[in-house]
């Protein structure tokens, strides 16, 4: 696929990641490379001589864009869910074929925004339209010397002649005819909406459910007393009992699963050394929200060590149907 300078630049500024380090494939092999990213490294992308991957998440905690990775069956269905969504709060959402044939869903900014808005956003998109795909950056900020995960970028040498990490008409399916002036015609959405649009809908998306089914109650304004315990991070041989007992917590709350997850994920990061993982996190979270749990494991001997006599489970007091996720970010404010 012939490119000019210009179109090289264009391609340079959508997908932008950290400057000082790169995925690549070459040889067979998959490194991940600690130095300078150029111009010639896109170049030799373009020109199939390699494939290469940026790391989105910068060091300092924003991204300039946000990706969604759908493989499997039922990709394709997904994607397109989650497309209508996005359409449904004003964006729109660049659909490439992936190389495995599955999608990837783009989403380009103005000027770098906080991942941890971004990724908000990715989350409840795919919570509204029922949909699962990996969210790129996969970290809201990194641990020192963290890279964070490289997503591999699109127009990657003979894969393009197969009409694959190519962007396509979500309508057809068809590739654009001119991908270069497909990608020029790319307007990134400001900061200042991704910022406003994440807590817009992450706020919509906390009202409790009304069901007809009763919830454990809690304080106001805060977590159980064992939950808040537990925040403050808890010891190896127990973090796996902790993340599905503070799901279950939060999902006691009317907190939908993908700000219990947001949370958690924030937590685990924060708190726990070292940290469970995203994918355990996520997992945990599954499981508590698939499944009819509504116990807080009081008689879980791991648990049962962060008990106080406080606890108004403990003493069968009532309040108010609602949990408060202040301090599930590492923190003690609520929010």
């Amino acid at each position: 696929m012939k490119w000019t300078l210009a179109d090289v630049e264009r391609f340079v500024s959508l997908f932008r990641g950290r400057q000082d380090a790169f995925g690549l494939l070459q040889g067979g092999k998959i490194m991940a490379v600690r130095r300078p990213l150029t111009l010639i490294q896109y170049r030799l992308h373009l020109a199939g001589k390699l494939r290469l991957g940026v790391y989105p998440l910068l060091p300092d905690g924003h991204t300039c864009f946000l990706a969604l990775d759908f493989d499997g069956p039922g990709a394709d269905c997904s994607a397109r869910r989650v497309f209508e969504r996005a359409l449904h709060h004003g964006l729109s959402l660049a659909w490439e074929i992936s190389k495995s044939r599955g999608v990837h869903l783009w989403l380009f900014f103005a000027e770098p925004v906080p991942a941890r808005d971004a990724r908000s956003l990715g989350r409840v998109l795919l919570d509204e339209a029922k949909a699962s795909a990996e969210i790129f950056p996969k970290q809201d900020r990194l641990p020192a010397g963290g890279l964070g995960n490289f997503i591999w970028l699109p127009f990657s040498g003979e894969s393009v002649r197969m009409s694959k990490t190519v962007f396509v008409d979500p309508m057809t399916g068809t590739p654009h005819a001119d991908q270069w002036a497909y990608l020029h015609s790319i307007q990134g959405v400001p900061r200042g909406q991704i910022i406003n649009m994440a807590k817009r809908i992450i706020a919509l998306d906390e009202r409790p459910v009304q069901g007809s089914e009763p919830k454990p109650r809690v304080y106001v304004g805060v977590l159980l007393p064992c939950a808040r315990a537990m925040l403050q991070g808890v010891a190896e041989g127990c973090r796996d009992v902790a993340a599905f007992r503070l799901a279950v917590h939060l999902k006691a709350g009317g907190a939908s699963r993908a700000r219990a997850e947001q949370a958690l994920q924030r937590w685990d990061a924060a708190r726990n050394r070292p940290p469970l993982g995203p994918a355990v996190i996520g997992m945990k979270v599954r499981s508590a929200y698939d499944r009819s749990y509504t116990s807080y494991g009081c008689e879980d001997p791991l648990v049962a060590r962060f008990c106080d006599e406080r606890c108004p489970v403990r003493r069968r007091a009532l309040a108010v149907p609602r949990v408060s996720l202040g301090g599930v970010d590492g923190s003690s404010t609520s929010r």
